[in-house]
């Protein structure tokens, strides 16, 4: 078995996704299903198992999970100590981060560190929030990034930018064409959102329900990539960061409108950290830059 193969092993576990998991490690989907049917042939057992389109670790799968994260980390430290050994600013930097802000806003800063800073490994992990926050506490993330950054005992959250969000439609939707709009304007509406426990949703309904709007929430996804296809379709509007919809805008395949309102529909993103520990040299780097 190899670090590669039990890394993607834990992508598939923690996303809950073949997809994402082959998104995650920059391989095939097939690709990850080849590996996984060998260390199940390999262990003489079932790992994953699939129902009704989800994912899941077996109990078998569970204990794997857990040997295969303890393998990786202990490799991570050991790559980290030796090269530390040889030029403070070397080591492993393992960073955890929301779907919506690692696949659009945090990417380019992950290539400016790469390009300026070869000689860290940078390890970014894909994760719910509540993920980051646990795994930022029990140090097994040196920083998470997140939407509606919270204090929580043991992690330091500071703020370091905020995205727009905006209202989104598919082309033939009868506010498609509208550049402005007060949120009233979606009074009545289908709607497609993220699911009930994701921040960026509670803040969404908190901010519709403060406008006194109700809409039709007709389908929950769990990231922004299965949102913008429902929606593509016609299946609803949503409220979205504008930044994770420039592509589609571009290809015409989405419309959006700012609110009238655009300083309170906006969605700060933080850093945690754990409280009171001293940032390695790759971590003040790579600090540096998402402030800049």
């Amino acid at each position: 078995m190899d670090l590669d193969v039990l890394k993607t092993y834990c992508d598939l576990v923690d996303s809950g996704s073949f997809s994402k998991a082959a998104e995650i490690n920059l391989i095939s989907q097939s690709a990850v299903s080849q590996q996984l049917a060998k260390l199940e042939r390999e262990l003489g057992t079932q790992l994953i198992s699939r129902r009704g389109g989800s994912v899941a670790a077996t109990e078998a799968g569970q204990a794997f999970y857990r040997g295969s994260r303890d393998i990786l980390r202990r490799h991570e430290a050991m790559v980290g100590e030796v090269r530390s050994a040889a030029d403070a600013v070397r080591g492993v930097l393992r960073v955890g981060t929301i779907y919506s802000v690692g696949m659009y806003s945090l990417d380019p800063v992950v290539k400016q560190f790469m390009r300026s800073h070869p000689e860290v490994t940078l390890r970014v992990e894909y994760m719910r929030a509540h993920h980051i926050y646990a795994a930022v506490a029990g140090g097994d993330l040196a920083l998470g990034i997140v939407a509606y950054p919270e204090r929580r005992r043991g992690i330091e959250a500071i703020s370091f930018a905020s995205e727009e969000l905006v209202a989104v439609f598919s082309p033939e939707h009868r506010l498609a064409g509208r550049r402005r709009i007060a949120a009233s304007a979606l009074a009545g509406e289908t709607f497609v959102a993220f699911e009930p426990d994701i921040p960026t949703r509670r803040n969404i309904d908190r901010r519709l329900k403060a406008a006194r709007v109700v809409v039709s929430v007709v389908m929950e996804f769990d990231n922004n990539e299965t949102l913008k296809r429902a929606v593509e379709i016609g299946a609803g509007v949503s409220i979205l960061p504008e930044t994770v919809i420039e592509r589609e805008v571009a290809a015409g395949s989405l419309c959006f409108a700012r609110f009238s309102d655009a300083r309170s529909w906006v969605r700060p993103l933080g850093i945690l950290r754990p409280r009171g520990k001293r940032p390695t040299p790759a971590e003040s780097m790579f600090l540096g830059i998402l402030r800049a």
